[in-house]
């Protein structure tokens, strides 16, 4: 079978910690892959704590930034900077748009975003406010998306913590489904302790000038994300016209037109497709997503 092989002097530009593990270059200086969660709440919504509280969790998992996402509301937006600060992490404001047939993030700092307004309103109210919209966990039961759009977001929580079972499909065939270039997101969806949720569980990668929220966000609007089951899980990353596959040997590297390749050593490196990859194993579980 092909296998993906690892020579060393490919990637001597990654230092290969859990965070930040690989570098790219820039026309304006330098971007960096920062690890993020995309979807957490507070008390200000429905979540059992505080912001600091939250802060304390996610910087312990060794996240770079947490994006902030209460129900329905902005009020968490003022304090985020601060708690951030305090906890050594950066704080996105973000905003879950709610409604029984469905629910959206929006990230940025865009304003209150009215749930009573059709979602193609929340579409454009992201846009002219410089945020970016995903679509949050399209499959997850009585949460799933159910709302008539005319202009599809681009952006879309794929992987979702309710994807416990990753050998199904579903959620990467509706991605495709959706949009031919839908950018996946994932989120924990983080609320309280004891539920079985981890912020950071699962991990996105945003490949940034920085781990300011407007870096952050800029990143995400234009695509260059991957996902992981956690900051130290295996990894796909996408730099430049390359892919570095990180702690995969033995997986399977699946390429946009279903070609798969097996990843030999910890450190691989391949020439990059136009298009979604990922990492799986020989049963088809999903390990790791890239745009």
């Amino acid at each position: 079978p092909k296998t993906l092989a690892c020579p060393s002097s490919r990637v001597t530009s990654c230092p290969g910690t859990s965070t930040m593990p690989c570098r790219a270059p820039a026309a304006g200086g330098e971007l960096r892959w920062y690890a993020g969660d995309f979807h957490a709440h507070t008390v200000h919504s429905d979540g059992a704590l505080t912001i600091d509280h939250l802060a304390s969790l996610a910087a312990g998992q060794g996240l770079d930034f947490l994006a902030v996402t209460d129900h329905n509301t902005t009020s968490h937006h003022p304090h985020l900077p601060a708690a951030g600060a305090r906890h050594g992490i950066v704080l996105v404001p973000g905003q879950e748009v709610t409604r029984d047939d469905g629910h959206a993030n929006v990230f940025g700092d865009t304003g209150f975003v009215d749930f009573r307004r059709p979602a193609d309103d929340w579409y454009r109210a992201a846009r002219e406010g410089g945020g970016v919209m995903s679509v949050n966990h399209p499959l997850s039961g009585d949460c799933a998306w159910r709302l008539p759009v005319e202009d599809r977001p681009r952006h879309a929580e794929l992987w979702h913590s309710s994807w416990t079972d990753r050998r199904w499909g579903a959620p990467l065939s509706w991605g495709r489904a959706w949009r031919p270039d839908t950018v996946a997101v994932g989120g924990s969806d983080f609320h309280r302790p004891g539920e079985g949720k981890t912020p950071g569980a699962p991990t996105t990668w945003v490949l940034a000038e920085d781990a300011s929220p407007a870096a952050v966000v800029a990143a995400l609007a234009a695509g260059r994300t991957a996902v992981s089951a956690g900051p130290g899980a295996p990894l796909l990353l996408r730099l430049g016209d390359e892919l570095l596959a990180r702690d995969a040997d033995g997986l399977v590297l699946v390429r946009p037109d279903g070609t798969r390749t097996v990843v030999r050593g910890d450190r691989a490196t391949a020439p990059a497709d136009a298009g979604p990859h990922r990492l799986e194993t020989y049963e088809n579980e999903v390990i790791a997503l890239c745009q």
